[in-house]
């Protein structure tokens, strides 16, 4: 693959995509999420570079999956709804909504 995004940024993306959401949006950046990839490498024993291109290409299938997208979507709309007292004691709000 010549995308120059390709395995890092979208294994990145990956992550961020199943992280922690708040009402301003996606809260892990790229950089926590390459920490965490390699943080998971080591624990795996397995080459950084080998595990970023499995979760690219995870990514990738993703971004060709309509229903990932609306899920996707939905979860951030959830999160970055206006907080009611009643959202808060019906959903057990924490200031996160994790999926």
């Amino acid at each position: 693959m010549t995308d120059s995004r390709y395995p890092y940024t979208y294994a990145a993306d990956f992550i961020r995509s199943y992280g922690p959401v708040s009402a301003e949006g996606v809260v892990l950046n790229r950089s926590d999420a390459s920490t965490i990839i390699e943080a998971i490498a080591k624990a795996l024993s397995i080459d950084h570079e080998e595990l970023a291109k499995k979760l690219a290409d995870a990514e990738l299938a993703n971004n060709q999956d309509p229903e990932h997208g609306k899920r996707q979507t939905l979860r951030l709309l959830k999160a970055m709804r206006p907080v009611t007292q009643e959202n808060r004691r019906s959903h057990g709000y924490c200031g996160v909504y994790q999926q």
